[in-house]
């Protein structure tokens, strides 16, 4: 086989050496117009397939994302309705009240918000108290997951069919279940304590019109739209109650959040495109997925007639190219004698490159003699650019490489590995300002070790080194990825929290002190006990810098050392101005 393929090769050598160079140059030239233009409208179509294709998965995407928002939005309005109106100053002598008055204004309720099927009051121990219409009234509904999720905290539950309710309201034409989401908003009197659940139930419907809406105004495009809860269940759509999709397809779809995807279904090809809710507002949401469906060949159909006629224009294109290549042939012969002549008198200055020998006519082969007078004189030029350019990247790689050394050496405790002071104010500057401009919270610990000097006098000052670099690592693993935490010297740590109440950065605060006290510190064979005393405070308008908010955290520090060692004390903003005034 290769003695054929070779005997073809020099056959067709043969051949070339007899041929002229403008017919070379014609057929060289018209087979690569041919080539080329074929591949620019191959490519042309291609690109224009896959935009339009684009464009409308992008369609899609847009329909179901707006699908899914209207959903979250119309939940996060019910939900804070709800919340609002167990939070009404009127209502507080009515919860516990006449349960006529409280039933009338739980049906005032439902009037203003007919989405609702039922709304009742459940006293803590789950007696319904009052409920629209005086459904489930004196019943007991302390097993229902809304009540008991309720008592804690405002919740909503997925779609699900209630037995009980459904047979108390009446039968709907098509015997469809009624099926509902559960809000439950957590009821208290003014000075806190909990009186009961205040619990809605949302019939499906809206959320049937609200597809269909979107069905109708999707522009004619033939768009199918379904919701599907977490786990893959059809909630809304073809193929109602039955699983669409599991394991990593749910999963995928779950973790991407958002996209597209063709499938098959009922034996035809669907492009599909996915949205899952991200909640709106308080309403942390039920990662419902909304999908919006089209036949890909209804879909496509536009992108598929604009490649055809792409391709169609390239086939008319090559054979004008095949034309041509004719007649620019007849002007290139000509020069490529003097390109030879030029060719031979470039670079003499510099070492030689050689080059094969090549054939094929009378003026090829001279060229190829001009060629390879000039490569032997621009090789050595090469090698020489080639050096210079490997050196100079690599001193650049190096260069580099020192100042992320340097840079971290000047942002870094050289014992715990935590930022230095320079570095830590610097980042709670920018936070201050930040916090300023947005209205945004953040608090500031100062964290200090209890009897440190007698650790240093009792185990020596290796041991000191131990529990200076155990208390960091245990500070670095115990707050969140957002926060920042610094050596400002000796036994001495300050963590910059953001985005914190003051309820959370208290517990933070323990938790950090707390996992110190339990920790174990070994310099050796001996365990060494420890523990930290730590000043906390919260940024307020007044300070004037970060400097303030250290400060108060500081004195935090030394009323926590002068009352006992081992605790948390939260600086007050009054108390430092005082301090401050003084």
């Amino acid at each position: 086989m290769r003695a054929l393929l070779q005997q073809a090769v020099n056959r067709l050598h043969a051949i070339e050496d007899h041929l002229t160079v403008r017919t070379q140059i014609a057929a060289a030239v018209a087979a690569m117009s041919i080539v080329l233009v074929g591949t620019l409208a191959a490519g042309a179509a291609l690109v224009s397939y896959s935009h339009t294709a684009a464009l409308i998965e992008s369609n899609l995407a847009s329909i179901a994302s707006s699908a899914s928002g209207r959903l979250d939005r119309f939940m996060a309005t019910r939900q804070q309705e709800m919340k609002l109106f167990a939070e009404l100053q009127p209502m507080q002598t009515v919860w516990q009240g006449d349960p006529a008055a409280l039933r009338s204004s739980l049906e005032d309720l439902q009037r203003s918000f007919a989405e609702f099927a039922w709304i009742g009051f459940a006293d803590v121990e789950g007696k319904v108290v009052a409920a629209t219409g005086g459904l489930l009234q004196g019943k007991s509904v302390a097993a229902r997951p809304w009540f008991k999720r309720g008592l804690a905290e405002v919740t909503v539950d997925d779609v699900h069919e209630a037995a009980l309710l459904s047979s108390l309201l009446a039968q709907r034409a098509n015997n469809e279940p009624y099926r509902f989401v559960d809000i439950a908003v957590p009821v208290r009197d003014a000075s806190g304590k909990l009186l009961g659940v205040l619990g809605g139930h949302l019939n499906w419907d809206w959320a049937s019109n609200l597809i269909k809406d979107v069905e109708a105004n999707d522009g004619g495009t033939d768009t199918t739209l379904s919701i599907l809860s977490k786990g893959g269940m059809v909630l809304l759509g073809p193929q109602k109650q039955t699983i669409r999709y599991g394991g990593e397809e749910l999963a995928r779809i779950l973790n991407s959040r958002d996209g597209s995807f063709r499938e098959a279904t009922d034996g035809q090809q669907m492009l599909t495109a996915f949205h899952v809710g991200r909640g709106h507002r308080d309403y942390q949401g039920l990662n419902w997925i909304v999908t919006a469906s089209q036949p890909a060949s209804v879909a496509l159909a536009a992108a598929i007639s604009s490649a055809q006629i792409i391709l169609a224009i390239g086939a008319v294109t090559a054979l004008i190219a095949l034309s041509l290549a004719v007649l620019v042939s007849r002007r290139i012969a000509g020069p490529i004698i003097a390109i030879t002549q030029e060719a031979d008198r470039i670079g003499r200055a510099h070492g030689p490159t050689m080059l094969a020998r090549q054939s094929g006519s009378v003026e090829v082969v001279q060229l190829s003699r001009a060629l390879r007078s000039l490569l032997r004189r621009i090789g050595l030029a090469e090698e020489r650019t080639k050096e210079a350019e490997l050196r100079a990247t690599e001193n650049a790689m190096q260069l580099q490489e020192d100042m992320l050394k340097l840079r971290q050496l000047a942002d870094t405790d050289f014992m715990t590995g935590l930022m230095n002071r320079r570095s830590f104010l610097a980042i709670a500057d920018d936070a201050v300002a930040f916090c300023r401009r947005y209205k945004r919270s953040m608090a500031t610990l100062m964290i200090d070790i209890d009897h440190f000097k007698k650790i240093n006098d009792t185990y020596g000052h290796a041991a000191g080194d131990d529990a200076i670099k155990r208390v960091a690592e245990i500070v670095n693993q115990s707050i969140r990825t957002t926060d920042k935490a610094a050596r400002f010297g000796g036994e001495e740590f300050v963590v910059l929290l953001r985005e914190i109440d003051q309820e959370t950065a208290v517990l933070l605060a323990d938790r950090v002190r707390a996992s110190i006290e339990s920790a174990t510190v070994r310099h050796g064979d001996t365990v060494i006990p420890l523990t930290v005393s730590v000043g906390l405070a919260l940024f307020d308008e007044s300070d004037r810098d970060v400097q303030d908010v250290i400060e108060r955290a500081d004195q935090g520090l030394y009323v926590a050392k002068k009352t006992g060692r081992n605790r948390t004390f939260l600086m007050p903003v009054a108390e430092e101005r005082v301090a401050r005034a003084a």
